[in-house]
């Protein structure tokens, strides 16, 4: 009779047990979700003065005082902060351009050296290289995102700045003012015009004379991609002039005369009033003799 009860009991226990479990399942309501979480997006601060969207801009190098050239440096700085601790990938929607005659052009990536900050409040680098292509160039600009790897929102303001020489929102030192001059790797050539393969450079040859009545070719070459004739860049515009320079072969007339020629090749004049004057270019009796030829580009 005992184990009869006892029997019962656990059967009891059982079937109570269910049937909370069943009420327990069925009384189990998910609510409609609410709206996304968010945080905060990223944003770029200039090292120098705090300034938030905005970023510092050095002139690292330079080959001549008070003036930006190709081959020089120039060098942006920020501080990255994401208050929600998204990683950097600001750098990868970075752009530099240089501005020539209006036209923004962008430069390669192969002149540009970028690092995203490591860490929140890590320090940003782009170090842009000055293309051989930005020579003549009014202004260098520079195009940044605020961006980061992951997070909601993962994007921030577009820094814009049209021109570097006046800073990004930091503290200067600022890089010169344009416009930019041909630097190391430029390489100005002035060839006779029969020299197809351009191999005889006439710049600083002292040694060779030139011929009234020839004519004469300007290049400029991009040497950072190669030798003259064996992967230099031509990168000759039309804004160079031919000069006579020196002084004449007789009657001691000497200065840097424009020849008023521009963007196109050179044909050294012949001496066209020898005795009432000289030529109207020189003002000499000798006409072109004895002066030298020089491109101002």
């Amino acid at each position: 009779m005992k184990k009869s009860n006892t029997f019962t009991l656990k059967k009891l226990v059982l079937a109570l047990a269910l049937a909370g479990y069943t009420m327990s399942s069925a009384y189990a309501v998910m609510t409609s979700p609410t709206g996304t979480i968010q945080g905060t997006a990223p944003e770029l601060i200039a090292q120098s003065n705090g300034a938030h969207q905005a970023i510092d801009i050095a002139h690292t190098t330079a080959l001549v005082a008070g003036k930006v050239s190709t081959g020089d440096t120039i060098t942006m700085t920020y501080d990255y902060a994401d208050a929600e601790g998204d990683a950097d990938d600001s750098m990868t929607h970075v752009t530099w351009y240089y501005t020539k005659g209006g036209v923004d052009t962008a430069i390669l990536a192969t002149n540009v050296n970028n690092a995203s900050a490591a860490t929140i409040g890590g320090t940003g680098t782009s170090v842009l290289t000055v293309p051989a292509a930005a020579a003549g160039a009014t202004a260098i600009r520079v195009e940044i995102t605020e961006y980061s790897v992951s997070g909601d929102p993962d994007v921030g303001t577009v820094i814009n700045i049209p021109d570097v020489s006046a800073g990004g929102g930091g503290v200067g030192p600022f890089p010169p003012v344009g416009p930019i001059i041909p630097g190391s790797n430029v390489t100005p050539g002035i060839y006779a015009s029969g020299d197809s393969t351009f191999t005889n450079n006439l710049i600083g040859a002292l040694g060779t004379n030139l011929k009234v009545g020839d004519t004469y070719v300007f290049k400029m070459w991009d040497t950072s991609t190669g030798a003259v004739g064996a992967g230099a860049t031509d990168i000759t515009n039309a804004t160079y002039t031919w000069y006579l320079v020196g002084t004449s072969a007789t009657d001691g007339i000497s200065g840097n005369f424009n020849t008023n020629v521009s963007g196109g090749n050179f044909q050294i004049p012949i001496n066209t009033t020898p005795v009432t004057g000289g030529t109207a270019l020189t003002t000499s009796a000798d006409g072109a003799q004895g002066f030298q030829l020089a491109v101002d580009y």
